[in-house]
């Protein structure tokens, strides 16, 4: 992601004068937005209101209890951890057993899961690990993702309310179960943090840009939603870099660095992909079934059309789909064969019914979007644990909103990535199917607007914003 930062000032870009500039300036004035102005250290800045001391410990508090609640959790249901819902570790036993990357039950090469958490599990495995070892990896990502979130918030200027977006995330129902269950939810939401906060290093330096890009890569391998969250993010960075200062060479220097390792991992992977099934498939052969799932007649009467809450046991239409392919010839080997099918036979039902198309999409974005758990696993929650996790999620996204509509012109030169991030997993989701917990991996963004909305709205306290922003060419260190 060319992620690099691009923040400038409300009316044009800060520059910082090489050394040798013909222009004197000591150390007491710069050129900002074409004018002089104090340095830097002396512009208002955001104080903290809290000693920087008093901060680290309650820091530190809040990821002690991060981790507590998490391992407290893991340790109600350790059970959870060993559920193999998505095939995860029935792939990683074939891995560290050294038969490649295939199929747990069929043992035929596979692409239907993403192999960034498989390969994870593997090595786990492979060095005599299991679900405690699982365990302490989730739970140290998840408190790292509380620190990142931190650390980030004072990026983005948010002084030491950024302990509020810190709590937020350490809190969160849906990311504390998250790290019980052996999904890819707790790596991904790790790998777009700490992608996220290295994009944001300034000044930015040329491993800040390797570290974004690795971070990219991974995340793609990891949960392909974010797919079209990388892609947006690197057409608009580019965009802002050339248009707002025009560093063509210097763009093509970053462009490269990143595309070195955020298209390395994904190219590694298309390429075994092609020569295993003779396509290059970047991300999965599980799309078609999820672009089905949430698109057919069975779904629509057993959900769209019910009231909301509704869940649909897919089993016996999952069975059923399954004959329905064997009985066209369709090996379950046959992974890109059937993906295809499959997702042929969901835009056929979108494109003859355009109506319940629309209205399963509108289910699919009050799903997606929802203040409180359902199915299976929510009806094993006493009713008060429900309510809680129904008032922290409306309060966290009615301040996510607030902070959404105090954005300031100047403030969106900043946001834009966070932005990005959510509009285009929750773009994903529109069509393809989706719950509650699809939106774990975003999370950690929210809890930033949110934490911004705090500022903005209920202590009435602006958030400043620094005059002097540097991207130029200077600000990259060998």
């Amino acid at each position: 992601m060319l992620l690099i930062g691009i923040i400038v000032c409300d009316d044009g870009v800060g520059v910082k004068l090489p050394d040798n500039s013909d222009i004197s300036l000591s150390s007491t004035k710069r050129i900002v937005c074409g004018r002089m102005t104090p340095n830097a250290e002396s512009l208002p800045t955001d104080e903290s209101p809290l000693p920087p001391r008093t901060e680290r410990r309650l820091l530190a508090i809040v990821l002690i209890v991060a981790g507590l609640l998490r391992l407290a959790l893991i340790c109600w249901r350790p059970e959870s951890l060993a559920e193999d819902r998505d095939l995860y570790w029935g792939i990683a036993e074939r891995l560290a057993a050294g038969d490649g990357y295939v199929h747990p039950t069929f043992g035929h090469p596979t692409a239907y899961r993403p192999p960034a958490y498989p390969f994870l599990l593997a090595t786990i495995l492979a060095v005599g690990g299991g679900i405690k070892t699982l365990a302490a990896a989730q739970i140290a990502m998840s408190v790292a993702t509380v620190w990142l979130t931190w650390s980030l918030g004072r990026k983005l200027e948010l002084g030491a309310a950024s302990l509020i977006a810190a709590a937020f995330v350490a809190l969160n129902p849906l990311l504390v179960q998250s790290a019980s269950l052996a999904m890819t939810e707790t790596v991904c939401m790790f790998l777009i943090m700490a992608g996220l906060r290295a994009a944001y290093s300034q000044p930015m330096s040329y491993r800040s840009v390797l570290a974004t890009g690795f971070c990219c890569g991974l995340v793609v391998l990891c949960r392909p939603t974010a797919f079209l969250f990388v892609q947006l993010s690197t057409v608009i960075a580019t965009v802002l870099v050339v248009r707002r200062l025009g560093l063509i060479n210097r763009v093509f220097v970053i462009g490269g660095l990143f595309a070195l390792t955020s298209v390395l991992p994904a190219e590694l992977w298309a390429k075994r992909n092609h020569h295993i099934f003779c396509e290059r498939i970047i991300t999965t052969t599980h799309g078609g079934y999820t672009l089905l799932l949430g698109n057919n007649d069975e779904a629509y009467r057993a959900e769209v059309a019910q009231p909301f809450g509704t869940v649909w046991d897919s089993r016996t239409w999952q069975q059923t789909l399954d004959e329905e392919m064997t009985a066209a010839g369709l090996k379950h080997s046959d992974e890109v064969g059937r993906d295809r099918y499959l997702s042929n036979k969901a835009w056929a039902w979108i494109r003859q019914n355009p109506g319940k198309f629309a209205a399963a999409s509108w289910l699919r974005v009050r799903r997606f979007w929802n203040i409180s758990p359902s199915g299976a696993d929510a009806e094993t929650l006493p009713r008060p644990i429900r309510w809680g996790v129904a008032i922290f999620f409306l309060a966290e996204l009615s301040l996510a909103a607030v902070g959404l509509c105090r954005l300031r012109r100047s403030d969106w030169s900043r946001w834009w990535p966070l932005l990005v991030l959510i509009v285009s997993f929750s773009a994903v989701h529109v069509v393809y199917w989706s719950n509650l917990r699809m939106r774990a991996p975003i999370e950690p963004a929210l809890a930033l607007l949110a934490t911004f909305g705090v500022m903005r709205f209920l202590l009435r306290r602006p958030v400043a914003t620094s005059h002097l922003k540097r991207f130029t060419e200077h600000d990259l260190r060998d």
